[in-house]
């Protein structure tokens, strides 16, 4: 199996985590990239019908083996963004602010450099490959026939065409004795 070299190596850029030493095991961003690969096929009408199997951190069939771009490039985005959040969230958690007096520590302060992560960083790719991928999908929603139309069984009068055709016929027959 060849994704779970490849989607964690792409991974781990996204999230800053290639140099040793590494934050993450490849177990754990192998169990990431899963869960991810679940909450998108809940999102997404994916082209293959992929199995993601938590329990054994298993993807079948293999995106990468099988070429399939798409998930390769959805996983790991969402994936980064998962985790990103997740660390957001630690963040949010150890943040102080303390006064005393004229003195007055605040740690909070750094928080806004993870919002633009959040903001523009892969949570941001994602959602906007999602929704590239879920507009393309749907091309043909909202098509229309823009021309008189007959079903192949009914009748001519059940036709705008044939009521265009009639109220025509009227109304220049109108024109002519009137000589409009």
């Amino acid at each position: 199996m060849s994704w779970d070299i490849d989607l964690v190596l792409t991974l781990r850029i996204l999230i800053g985590d290639f140099n040793s030493p590494q934050k993450n095991t490849n177990t754990y961003l192998k169990s990431v990239l899963v869960a991810a690969g679940i909450l998108i096929n809940s999102e997404i009408d994916l082209t293959n019908d992929y199995i993601f199997d938590i329990a054994n951190v298993t993807i079948v069939p293999d995106p990468v083996d099988i070429n399939d771009i798409i998930i390769q490039a959805l996983l790991p985005l969402k994936s980064a963004c998962m985790l990103q959040q997740s660390q957001f969230s630690i963040a949010l958690g150890q943040g102080i602010k303390v006064a005393d007096g004229d003195s007055r520590i605040d740690t909070s302060v750094s928080f806004g450099g993870y919002k633009d992560i959040l903001q523009l960083g892969p949570c941001k790719s994602y959602e906007q490959l999602k929704w590239q991928i879920q507009s393309a999908a749907s091309a043909n929603i909202g098509a229309a026939v823009l021309s008189p139309y007959r079903g192949p069984n009914d009748s001519p009068i059940q036709t705008v065409a044939w009521w265009y055709d009639e109220f025509s016929s009227i109304v220049g027959d109108a024109c002519r004795r009137n000589r409009f």
